[in-house]
């Protein structure tokens, strides 16, 4: 039996659209052994009645893809699924499945392919890397592609930083957070959001937490996808004013989370609030950052 264990995410962090990733303590836990038969698959945890427990489901689609990317062709197998990400979207549930699905593969198979190269396979799957860099090395994730080359940095953080995560009841699917943003922006845009995204990473690698403040504004995304949660602005307000550093939507959405040292009880309920104020249940997550990524247990 192989066990392994992968992170969620928060991606975006503001400024750094399709770019930054920052691993989380919430995991999804993975086992599998081979079988005799046919392969079969168990889902347990959260959004289990709407994960597949067949041959599409993401951490299984990632295995054969990993498989087929070392020339390899993956066994008949009994996999358990078992999902502690947060049900909503936002926090890097289907990069947890990718990069767990491709990680557990490469044990499996005992191809002993190198962090890097297990990324390459992800971001083929995922398409951008942001949630499969944080899963798979943990940390804050910073990522360039070079003539479509794929470097990646992981930047281990020792402030202590909370990261309060509130998730409206209702599905906001990625391509229709994408769909809304428009193909360019304006020149004084684009310098805004070099200028945060560079004082974003300073502040991280410094604990420089004050900075995350104004660091975190965004001029490319958000302010497209707010229109498409309702009670954005109230949520924001809400949180900053409960104490929060920053307040940004997570990933695509419709999950919004904070950034503090304290007050985190306090901010999560005014966030939740918030939501309820616009007639939304929400679910309310206090995490720590995980500078692991994925890993055999």
């Amino acid at each position: 039996m192989i066990t392994v264990r992968i992170p969620c995410s928060t991606s975006n962090i503001g400024p750094g659209f399709d770019t930054l990733g920052l691993a989380l303590n919430r995991y999804l836990v993975l086992k599998a052994e081979p079988s005799t038969t046919t392969t079969v698959i168990t889902v347990e945890g959260n959004g289990k009645d709407h994960i597949p427990a067949d041959d599409t489901n993401l951490v299984y689609t990632s295995m054969r893809a990993f498989a087929q990317s070392v020339g390899r062709e993956l066994p008949a197998l009994e996999l358990r699924v078992i999902n502690g990400v947060p049900a909503y979207g936002g926090l890097g549930s289907s990069g947890a499945a990718i990069a767990g699905g491709v990680f557990l593969a490469n044990e499996l198979l005992e191809t002993r392919c190198t962090q890097d190269e297990m990324l390459d396979v992800a971001v083929k799957i995922e398409g951008h890397p942001d949630n499969v860099s944080a899963a798979l090395k943990g940390g804050f994730t910073i990522n360039c592609f070079e003539n479509g080359r794929l470097h990646c940095r992981s930047i281990k953080i020792t402030a202590p930083l909370s990261v309060i995560a509130c998730s409206p009841h209702f599905q906001l699917l990625t391509s229709q957070a994408r769909r809304i943003l428009p193909a360019s922006v304006t020149l004084k845009e684009a310098v805004t959001n070099i200028e945060n995204v560079a004082s974003l990473v300073a502040a991280m690698m410094s604990g420089d937490v004050e900075a995350l403040a104004y660091a975190t504004r965004d001029c490319l995304h958000e302010q497209y996808r707010a229109t498409l949660i309702p009670g954005y602005d109230d949520v924001k307000r809400a949180a900053l004013e409960a104490g929060a550093l920053s307040c940004n939507i997570s990933g695509a959405g419709p999950t919004m989370f904070c950034f503090a040292t304290s007050n985190q009880e306090a901010i999560g309920t005014a966030m939740s609030a918030a939501f309820a104020g616009h007639g939304l249940l929400s679910s309310l997550e206090i995490m720590a950052v995980e500078n692991d990524g994925a890993v055999r247990i």
